[in-house]
């Protein structure tokens, strides 16, 4: 909590600083699983919201960098078997209820590292909030697949400079 709060302010002051142009970014943990007994597939990250370089407003891009996690890894103090399924996070970027972007990755039974962004700041479609979800497919059979609960990230509230 107190490193969001750093994170704000930092962003605040870059904003905020006359004559200088800078684009800040607000950062925010998340992770999510998949919900099973196992938790076999599991990620965690960090959501960077990236503010305009004029304005603090709109949020155009959100910078994701985390991994995602399929068990049994190599060296795992869980007992999860492998079970013949792979893990995928998915990444949804919503302006309200319409979808901006999507990214996801997959890992089987290892820890995949990413970095990418969703949205763009050519179309200047804001961005309010990002789901974050872990599902589980079949390698090799047929599915059922299934998904852990997906985690809504709303953006954080952006303080401008302070009037005098």
């Amino acid at each position: 909590m107190r490193s969001a709060h750093l994170a704000a302010a930092v962003a605040v002051i870059l904003v905020a600083t006359p004559g200088i142009a800078h684009a800040a970014t607000i950062a925010q943990p998340f992770k999510a699983d998949s919900g099973d007994t196992c938790r076999h597939g599991v990620t965690e990250g960090t959501l960077a919201w990236q503010t305009g370089v004029i304005s603090p407003l709109p949020l155009l891009k959100v910078g994701v960098t985390g991994t995602v996690a399929d068990r049994p890894l190599p060296i795992d103090p869980t007992n999860c078997r492998d079970d013949g399924y792979d893990s995928t996070v998915t990444f949804v970027a919503y302006a309200g209820e319409t979808e901006v972007d999507r990214q996801s990755r997959t890992a089987n039974n290892s820890t995949l590292g990413f970095q990418f962004s969703l949205g763009s700041t050519a179309d200047k479609t804001a961005i309010d909030s990002v789901v974050v979800q872990v599902c589980r497919d079949p390698i090799v059979t047929l599915p059922p697949s299934y998904c852990g609960k997906p985690v809504t990230y709303l953006a954080p509230p952006i303080a401008g400079p302070a009037a005098d």
